[in-house]
């Protein structure tokens, strides 16, 4: 691999070292150099001169990515992948440079996030979910051949539903496909219209590393109009559709304690003195009133 500086490229051009780190895009060029591929490594501004041009195997380049976590479909022209540059200082190696895929949005990507998220709010259907005061069904959107973050939490929700405490209905879809998950969010409106479903799950965070599934508008729009609480399992990087959840966070175990804690307020409001009544009514045996009237004061 060798890289190629534009020449007269000024010193704001250049990657700037940083304790943070460096973020960059890197974009596959439509036109083949040889038997390889052509790639332009620019900053996030995209008025900003390029950081230079890069010519590499594709075999190499699909390698490459997927030690960061990305996907070969990912080598597509025209479309940046966004990445970060970071330097960890080892003291026995030394400096060593690191490379990660970058989930943040680009500049442009955040002003379209604002735009729609200001239209929302105009309309009126820009609302944070309500805290639900209790949780006996749950529908949980779910990505299709499963992921680490619903792998992770999964088995205390399938524990929960075999107890017969929550009822769980699970909707596998392919999480970076935003028609399918937006017809997933229909049926999640349609399950909560007839079932009366307390609370929607949602695993944004297992989409692909800078997917955008959960901030088309047509997804955040459904996201409105579901009329349940959303609870999300979300990413490092929060979407809009995390923005509009009445709880979000990216460790499963979190959301599960945010789970059980919905159960345990059901536990506490619970009127014990009443079930203990009702449960002793109907076990005792039925016995003849003997024409006596039931009595006319109720005992609660």
């Amino acid at each position: 691999m060798n890289t190629t500086v534009p020449a007269g490229a000024q010193d704001h051009a250049r990657p700037t070292a940083s304790h943070e780190g460096l973020e960059a895009l890197l974009e596959i060029l439509p036109l083949r150099y040889k038997p390889g591929l052509r790639a332009v490594l620019s900053g996030p501004d995209p008025s900003q001169p390029t950081y230079g041009h890069v010519f590499v195997r594709e075999d190499w380049l699909a390698s490459a990515l997927g030690l960061i976590g990305l996907s070969p479909s990912w080598i597509r022209p025209g479309e940046p992948i966004r990445i970060r540059f970071e330097v960890e200082h080892d003291a026995r190696l030394g400096p060593r440079l690191l490379i990660s895929a970058c989930d943040r949005p680009t500049p442009a990507q955040e002003a379209a996030d604002a735009e729609l998220q200001h239209k929302l709010e105009q309309q009126g259907r820009w609302r944070r979910g309500r805290d639900p005061d209790k949780l006996r069904q749950l529908f949980a959107l779910v990505p299709e051949g499963d992921g680490p973050r619903w792998d992770a939490l999964a088995p205390a929700l399938l524990e929960l539903d075999e107890n017969r405490i929550v009822s769980l209905a699970v909707r596998p879809v392919d999480l970076d496909d935003a028609d399918a998950v937006h017809e997933a969010l229909r049926d999640a409106a349609d399950f909560v219209h007839w079932t009366g479903a307390d609370a929607i799950l949602a695993v944004t965070g297992d989409r692909r590393t800078g997917g955008r599934t959960f901030s088309d508008p047509r997804v955040v729009e459904a996201v409105c109009d579901l009329n349940a609480p959303l609870l999300t399992l979300a990413g490092p990087v929060p979407t809009l559709v995390d923005a509009l959840a009445w709880r979000s966070s990216p460790i499963p175990s979190a959301v599960q304690s945010i789970v059980e804690n919905v159960l345990r307020g059901e536990l506490a409001r619970a009127d014990r003195p009443r079930l203990d009544r009702i449960e002793e009514t109907l076990t005792r045996p039925r016995t003849a009133l003997d024409g006596e009237a039931w009595p006319s004061d109720a005992p609660f």
